[in-house]
């Protein structure tokens, strides 16, 4: 009986023991767990290139990112046979993925610290996708694009007939009218952009200033946007000037609309009471109206406690906001020159300039989502040069073309402030 009670107080000092191991502080500390991962993983696409961007990890100062890439979606099951595309610095939140073969992909973007600790962490929506992305093919856009040839320019009455060959149809074509020779120095962002139209479409009426001499150009609208257009004399610009006499025919037509016939007339203001000429209106004798009253004591005293009660507005002091997109620095066409513009005007404070060379980039042929960044970067140049009523109109178009989350803190310090 005895070796029994010591047997049983010898497994109660144990347990004692083993209890106080788990409650100490350095098992404490391990229970602890950092595990950065980035956020707001987008995913675009125009093949053969797919553009990824995200948002650094808060808690990460140092240490780079991992971009892998498997035709499975990607977790800790399957990151093993993904392969790693590229390894990014912190700040940089972007990149450009060319595969090399068509087929469908998925993408993740993971964390490393200084010390070669990788972090796998998977958060859908977050740092992996979770759809298939497609590359569908992968010739480039220089060999999907339609070649332009045999230009030229005619005068018909008071017009200028643009006449032109395309090589393949489905595509759509932009056409410049420029007072200067077009050639491969010239800005197309400086000249007149006049329309935007399918390359089934073989010809183009213009109706210029008279008296003025005027080169035509027509190229298709992606290679501009890419920045990859060549000029080719007497195939997709012209070369000699064509001049709109100010003669012309001397008619001057002006259309006037027909008036709107409306079947019942608006009403009438009816006045409560009748004004004699010279009089005036009584006091109170106007429908509605009564005199003014003091307030009570209490009252005031009520009033006084809920304004006491409101929260306080901080002021609005906003910092300048520069997409991830922007700071990549390997974009072709519209979105270098938007970049070199929020890279260097922009970032440097010179809103005016900026500005102005923001509107110039919106007469370029734009994807709906390049045009919504352009606008926001308007918006806030006009709001930093003091144009406060123009930038929250831009700031609302930008609302309501996939900003919204941007946008609103904008309207709503400008509406406040």
């Amino acid at each position: 009986m005895k070796k029994i009670l010591w047997v049983i107080a010898g497994l109660t000092f144990l347990s004692v023991l083993n209890a106080q191991e788990t409650v100490t502080p350095q098992a404490a500390e391990r229970t602890d767990v950092f595990a950065p991962f980035v956020s707001r993983l987008r995913v675009a696409v125009r093949d053969p290139q797919v553009r990824l961007t995200w948002r650094d990890a808060t808690d990460l100062e140092s240490g780079t990112y991992e971009v892998f890439r498997h035709t499975q979606e990607i977790n800790k099951d399957t990151i093993g046979g993904a392969e790693l595309v590229a390894t990014v610095e912190t700040g940089t939140e972007t990149y450009l993925d060319t595969p090399l073969q068509e087929g469908d992909y998925y993408y993740a973007v993971l964390a490393r610290s200084t010390g070669g600790e990788l972090y796998q962490i998977f958060v859908p929506f977050r740092n992996v996708t979770i759809r298939a992305i497609t590359v569908q093919q992968l010739e480039t856009e220089e060999d999907l694009a339609a070649s332009i040839y045999d230009i030229e320019a005619q005068i018909q009455d008071e017009t200028v007939i643009v006449r032109f060959d395309a090589s393949r149809n489905g595509r759509d074509l932009v056409v410049y009218r420029s007072a200067a020779p077009i050639t491969a120095e010239t800005d197309l962002t400086s000249i007149t952009l006049l329309d935007q139209f399918t390359s089934s479409t073989r010809r183009f009426v213009d109706t210029p200033v008279p008296g003025v001499s005027y080169y035509y150009g027509v190229f298709d609208s992606v290679l501009v946007q890419n920045g990859s257009y060549t000029v080719s004399p007497d195939e997709n610009v012209t070369t000699t000037p064509i001049l709109v006499s100010v003669m012309g025919t001397g008619t001057i037509r002006v259309e006037i609309p027909a008036a709107n016939a409306r079947k019942t007339p608006l009403p009438f203001i009816q006045l409560a009471s009748g004004i004699r000429p010279g009089g005036s209106v009584a006091p109170g004798s106007a429908a509605g109206t009564r005199n003014a009253e003091p307030v009570t004591l209490a009252t005031r005293e009520a009033i006084a406690s809920l304004i006491s009660l409101a929260p306080t507005v901080p002021p609005f002091s906003p910092n300048p906001v520069i997409f991830p997109e922007e700071r990549a620095g390997d974009q072709e066409g519209a979105a270098r020159t938007l970049s070199q513009v929020v890279m260097g005007d922009f970032t440097a404070g010179r809103y005016v300039d900026s500005a102005s060379l923001f509107r110039s980039i919106l007469t370029l042929p734009l994807s709906r989502t390049m045009e919504t960044r352009v606008r926001f970067y308007l918006a806030q140049s006009l709001y930093f040069s003091g144009e406060r009523e123009n930038a929250f109109l831009e700031f609302l178009l930008v609302s309501r073309s996939g900003l919204y989350e941007e946008a609103k803190p904008w309207m709503d310090g400008i509406l406040t402030g």
